[in-house]
């Protein structure tokens, strides 16, 4: 089977983390108004914890590919970008994958509800409908919900 466009064969990306930042994006959805789709994840890193849906950006890929990407691929959802919000960035740096670190950018994103909810199950054991930041979340994401809700009308 062939990579897709600006997919890093496994052996290619291990060596990428050693050596690079990664850039990633992450997505609060808003799930019809009733919360923010957040995952419990079974990978690093964040692995066990709750965490929003993101993934990296590929070669080739626009700003607005990339999350439509993320949220058919992530949580099985086709997203309209055209009044995202940008919520700001954020550096991770992670114990695993020889240290990785990442450098995401977060975006607030509406989605109605008429959409069922599809977990990629490689990725996720489950997703919550978020009102409030849960116990046990990453960092990077912890600081993306507070930054949504924060903003929240």
């Amino acid at each position: 089977m062939s990579n897709p466009p600006g997919y890093a064969p496994r052996d290619v990306f291990e060596s990428m983390l050693e050596w690079m930042v990664i850039p990633t994006f992450d997505l609060v959805l808003v799930y019809g108004g009733q919360g923010v789709i957040i995952v419990r994840r079974k990978i690093a890193p964040y692995k066990d914890v709750w965490a929003l849906p993101g993934l990296r950006m590929y070669k080739g890929e626009s700003i607005d590919d990339t999350l439509q990407r993320i949220a058919k691929a992530e949580v099985g959802l086709e997203i309209d970008t055209s009044e995202k919000v940008l919520l700001g960035q954020f550096v991770g740096k992670f114990k695993t994958e020889h240290h990785r670190q990442d450098l995401s950018t977060g975006y607030i994103v509406q989605v109605p509800d008429n959409q069922p909810i599809l977990i990629n199950e490689n990725h996720f054991y489950s997703y919550e409908l978020a009102t409030e930041i849960p116990d046990n979340m990453g960092a990077m994401y912890k600081y993306y919900l507070g930054e949504y809700f924060k903003k929240k009308p």
